[in-house]
């Protein structure tokens, strides 16, 4: 009975071993391949990523690219010229239907068992690797002997110890083992030990002492594991961390989703240089101090910084943190402040100059007459008075921009505001003899008046001043559910095609050349847009040369002001 016992033990014993060294052969081949699939689609060249796998790989496992008409294009154990076509293979079949395919079966190449699995690429060609079965075969009868070994010694030490154990030690142990099992806590278990067992009770203590020590211990880990995997999934920023090897120790999703990897697959104990290609690796790996340049690179059109530092234990480096800043946005604000700031220099730069030129004329006693000295005096009070203007909008510019400046708002009624602009500017548009339509129903916007009041000022001075004489203006304004839409147009010299994308910008003027007779700061525009931005509307441009332009501000139904009485 016994040695029918150890018979059966071993057969189950290995045919447990052997299913399991099946499955664990099969899920890492499936792993293998994803996480190859995914370092080759990243790589700009995929022929010689492969052939660096293949050639990496050694004698572990095959490497072969087959192309989309199942043409061998590269294998790491053979001649690929010597192969014939794959395409009617199992697993490449079904990875061109599904995606990814897999078999076990006799290689026709090498006439040996294989486990093969394939995958798709972005360019439609397939990777497949596949290990040799012989492989699991040899690991398991090299194991055998100890197995049985074990086994035997196993079994003649229960037997003798059997034999020597009498009734009265089995009886207690077997009852104690009894309770132990079926009892739900350490307390019931204390409990319920037999006093007559009175001898087993310090065994039993000394298991649930450690049981509980063991139970605290797991629990206090299993907390602080929880707490930092949280504190790391809710950082804005991509965390990574590794060990001094470079290999990755934990993994935040912001990461994944940098590096472009899937969520579902483990990267944990790959080398970061590997998956992570995109920053210089050799300054980090030689360096000896913790002073590390600022590394960036770019990823669909993003730009992220990657900031590096080391953790220590009792002045021990241990492993080394990178954190994955997105400083996108950053950039493009300093970007538009030196912009902004170049522009600014160039435009207060040009009166300055020119006031300084007709300065030093009258200081140095060139006129001629008082008639030059008057007209020289008017230039310098004219480009006195532009900077001054100038100044001034630029000032205006930056309060409308203050993100922190708040603003009472109110109800208003833009048919009001409308009438107000147009009586205002009334000599202006005598001067340039144009015809102003209008044609505005009583829609009323969320906002602030003055703002809306400055809108629409700009776009009637722009309608006005960019006109010919004898020109039109027409301004309307209509409302509906989706929102008021105030829309002015004019017959004036309009915008060239490539230069509208632009006429929204600081300091931009559309023609210097042809209207170089009218005073403008180039701000008039920009400040329309912050203003109606700032009141969440929409601002769009339609011109043809000199046809006139078109100029619609889309305010949405506001949700913000009081309820309207019934």
């Amino acid at each position: 009975m016994g040695f029918a016992c150890i018979a059966i033990t071993i057969v189950i014993y290995s045919w447990v071993f052997w299913n399991s060294a099946n499955e664990q052969a099969l899920s890492e081949l499936d792993n293998t391949v994803h996480v190859v699939t995914q370092l080759v689609a990243d790589s700009p060249n995929i022929q010689k990523e492969i052939e660096k796998i293949g050639k990496s790989s050694g004698n572990a496992f095959r490497v072969t690219w087959i192309g989309r008409d199942g043409a061998v294009l590269y294998e790491s154990q053979y001649d690929q010229h010597n192969m014939e076509n794959h395409v009617n293979r199992p697993e490449i079949q079904q990875a061109l239907k599904t995606g990814s395919g897999s078999s076990v079966r006799t290689s026709e190449t090498l006439d040996k068992i294989y486990y093969y699995e394939a995958a798709i690429l972005p360019d439609g060609t397939i990777l497949r690797l596949s290990i040799e079965r012989a492989s699991l075969y040899s690991h398991f009868w090299k194991l055998l002997p100890i197995l049985l070994l074990m086994i035997g010694l196993t079994a003649l030490g229960c037997i003798r110890a059997s034999q020597l154990l009498t009734k009265s030690l089995l009886k207690p142990l077997r009852r104690t083992a009894l309770i132990m099992e079926h009892i739900g806590t350490p307390d019931d278990i204390r409990n319920k030990v037999p006093p007559v067992y009175s001898e087993l009770r310090p065994l039993v203590e000394k298991i649930l002492g450690q049981s509980e020590v063991i139970d605290h211990t797991i629990q206090r880990l299993e907390q602080q594991r929880n707490v930092v995997k949280l504190m790391m999934e809710n950082l804005q920023e991509g965390v990574i961390l590794t060990n001094m090897s470079f290999e990755v120790l934990a993994i935040n999703h912001q990461a994944l989703d940098v590096l472009g990897l899937r969520h579902d697959l483990s990267v944990t104990g790959l080398r970061l240089g590997d998956i992570f290609k995109t920053i210089q690796w050799g300054p980090i790996e030689n360096n000896k101090n913790d002073d590390f340049d600022a590394q960036f690179f770019e990823k669909d059109d993003r730009l992220y910084q990657v900031a590096i530092q080391y953790v220590s234990k009792e002045e021990t480096r241990i492993g080394i943190l990178f954190i994955i800043y997105d400083v996108t946005e950053r950039e493009k604000r300093e970007q538009l402040r030196r912009e902004f700031t170049s522009n600014v220099s160039h435009e207060l730069k040009t009166p300055l100059t020119s006031i300084k030129g007709f300065a030093e004329i009258l200081s140095t006693g060139l006129c001629q007459s008082k008639d030059d000295a008057s007209r020289f005096g008017k230039l310098i009070y004219d480009q006195s008075q532009r900077l001054l203007e100038l100044i001034e909008e630029i000032i205006h510019l930056s309060h409308i921009e203050e993100p922190k400046r708040t603003r009472p708002r109110q109800w208003v009624t833009l048919k009001a505001v409308v009438e107000q602009v147009l009586e205002f500017m009334a000599p202006v548009v005598a001067e340039k003899q144009v015809s102003i339509h209008s044609d505005v129903d009583d829609s009323r916007i969320w906002g602030e008046e003055g703002r809306i009041r400055e809108v629409v000022m700009n776009l009637l001075d722009n309608a006005v001043k960019y006109n010919y004489e004898g020109g039109h203006v027409y301004i309307t304004v209509t409302g509906n559910e989706k929102g008021v839409h105030l829309v002015v147009k004019d017959t004036g010299m309009g915008i060239p095609k490539d230069k509208q994308s632009r006429v929204f910008e600081r300091f931009y003027r559309a023609d210097e050349s042809r209207s170089q007779d009218i005073k403008g700061t180039g701000l008039g525009l920009s400040i329309v847009k912050h203003i109606v931005e700032s009141h969440h509307g929409r601002i769009t441009l339609e011109s043809e040369e000199n046809k006139g332009t078109c100029i619609t501000v889309q305010f949405p139904v506001s949700k913000e002001g009081p309820r309207e009485e019934v």
